[in-house]
């Protein structure tokens, strides 16, 4: 093995590149000098170069594993500074609303106006009072000559406290067709981006949901709950199956049977069809046979007539 490595070693020492790397390696430098000089036998050089090489492969290693550990760690960093700056994004909003379906107008074109309208319209105070519950309001996007609805509106508050109480015109605001949102970051945008397929579920069978904030929310009765995401099917089948268990079973239908008439049969009847009463006959013996021949003849004629049924 160290003879292969050798003849190798001096093999590629004809190689320019091979020379111009070894002239410009300070590492390797020595080993060559060594051997030009005569000092060691190609194999000592060899082994040490094997010796060498395998040091530099623990070094490289080394290296690889405390960059791994540096790339995890600034992965780990990167992480925790996105959530930081996502919670500075969100308390910097915290006091803000988005209102939808204001409309436009040459009297609400300056901030200061839209802003005292805003606040007359959320907490129904006269629109030339001072601003004691808005900050400040402006349209968002560009206005559009083509545009088919009015743009929002962001109004900051000046509290938490005024913005819930801003919600609860919601029902008042929603016969104006105006509904209020809150300003969420681009982070919630996309977590609620991800229920829309539930909020369609629910809106669907008629339950009314609705967000606040990143949750979805909707109406169960008198109760409000929570879905999360992918529960909006789970949902709907359960009420379907309480449904089911709560409507008591529809009574079968019975068929109506045929009414089987009933005959009452009369042993006189086959002697008066053939003229013969027992009181004109003196005889029981000849009456008794006259009738037992009645009996018979009526008995074929009826199964000469079922007979001719089946037949036809």
């Amino acid at each position: 093995m160290v003879m292969v490595l050798a003849q190798n070693f001096w093999g590629y020492q004809s190689c320019s590149a091979f020379r111009f790397g070894l002239r410009q390696s300070v590492r390797f430098g020595p080993y060559r000098a060594d051997v030009v000089a005569g000092r060691n036998t190609p194999e000592q050089t060899v082994s040490a170069l094997v010796g060498e090489i395998q040091r530099l492969t623990v070094e490289v290693g080394q290296a690889r594993a405390f960059g791994n550990r540096t790339y995890d760690q600034l992965q780990q960093e990167k992480q925790s500074y996105a959530e930081q700056v996502e919670r500075l994004h969100r308390h910097s909003k915290r006091n803000n609303l988005v209102v939808f379906g204001v409309p436009e107008s040459v009297a609400l074109n300056t901030p200061a106006a839209l802003a005292r309208h805003m606040q007359g319209l959320l907490f129904q105070t006269a629109t030339s009072s001072e601003l004691t519950m808005v900050r400040s309001a402006f349209r968002l996007d560009k206005w559009r000559q083509d545009q088919g609805k009015p743009r929002a509106v962001l109004v900051a508050l000046l509290s938490v406290a005024a913005k819930h109480t801003a919600f609860q015109a919601s029902k008042r605001l929603r016969d104006l067709k105006i509904r209020l949102d809150e300003d969420l970051t681009p982070q919630q945008m996309k977590t609620r981006r991800g229920l829309s397929t539930d909020f369609q579920c629910l809106k669907s069978r008629d339950y009314k949901p609705f967000f606040r904030g990143v949750t979805l929310r909707y109406r169960d009765g008198a109760l409000i709950r929570k879905c999360a995401r992918g529960e909006a099917n789970k949902v709907v089948a359960a009420a379907a199956q309480a449904a089911r268990a709560t409507t008591p079973p529809l009574p079968r239908q019975q068929q109506a049977q045929e009414p089987h008439a009933t005959v009452a049969m009369d042993p006189s009847a086959p002697l008066h069809q053939h003229g013969i009463s027992l009181d004109q006959l003196s005889d029981p013996s000849s009456v008794v046979a006259q009738a037992a021949q009645a009996i018979i003849a009526d008995f074929d004629n009826m199964m000469c007539a079922s007979d001719d049924d089946v037949a036809s």
